[in-house]
């Protein structure tokens, strides 16, 4: 298990996709940074209620459709691709156990998704500060906010990271992979702006992780729906792994 999180994390470093993702992240997000914190851009987003401005610019990075895009092709290429090269073929041909291998892309994958959705956006905010100022706290009380607000969406992130996983396996192509999964954001997004909805596909939405997504940075949330966005997040994210785990050990490798 140990040398398969060793080769994926390899595979990950050399991946120019991720590298080439990385870039463009950081280049998008630091521009909306700067319109966002020198004013040009104004928007109301529940940091500044908090009294947190300078992480304003992410309520951008925690949207939905934003990451969706360039999560979806790291998933196209990081694990869709092995498929269509036969990567995935050899490596089970070699002896290790399909839950291994399985384990092994998603934990892998999963790191590289937090470090472009987080990670990223994160040190240009920091960076931004340190170097030129950007941003102000102006209630320092709020940072334990702004920790739990950021725990609740890397954990309904992990669940979508495995719900991506899952995409990737049933469509064994970067293309489909990164279509399907653009589909379904922007349905996740019309459902957000067309909210309330109808009969069932409200309660539907209101337990699903695009809607803890962005949910999980509202200010003043209740235990009651921080602990209800904490069930949500760990049960998709366990349905939606031993779902991609029984897919994977069940497809045939051509």
């Amino acid at each position: 298990m140990i040398n398969l999180l060793r080769a994926e994390l390899f595979k990950l470093s050399r991946n120019k996709v991720f590298w080439t993702l990385t870039l463009i992240v950081t280049v998008v997000f630091a521009l909306l940074h700067y319109l966002i914190t020198v004013g040009w851009w104004k928007m109301s987003t529940p940091f500044t209620d908090a009294g947190l401005e300078i992480f304003s610019s992410l309520a951008l990075a925690t949207t939905p459709f934003y990451f969706m895009l360039y999560l979806s092709t790291l998933a196209g290429f990081f694990v869709a691709n092995d498929f269509t090269i036969g990567v995935v073929k050899n490596i089970v041909m070699s002896g290790n156990y399909r839950r291994h291998i399985f384990a092994a892309k998603l934990i892998i994958l999963s790191l590289g998704s937090v470090f472009l959705a987080v990670v990223c956006p994160l040190l240009i905010i920091i960076g931004g500060k340190l170097l030129f100022g950007f941003g102000s706290i102006t209630d320092p009380s709020s940072l334990g906010y702004l920790a739990r607000a950021t725990g609740l969406f890397l954990l309904h992130l992990l669940a979508l990271t495995a719900l991506l996983m899952l995409i990737a396996l049933l469509a064994e192509d970067s293309g489909k992979t990164i279509i399907i999964s653009i589909v379904i954001a922007v349905l996740s997004s019309i459902a957000e702006v067309l909210r309330p909805l109808p009969g069932v596909l409200e309660t539907i939405y209101q337990y699903s992780i695009f809607h803890h997504l962005i949910d999980s940075f509202r200010f003043g949330m209740s235990n009651a729906d921080g602990v209800r966005s904490l069930s949500v997040g760990l049960g998709s994210m366990v349905i939606l792994a031993c779902c991609g785990n029984l897919v994977f050990n069940r497809k045939e490798m051509k």
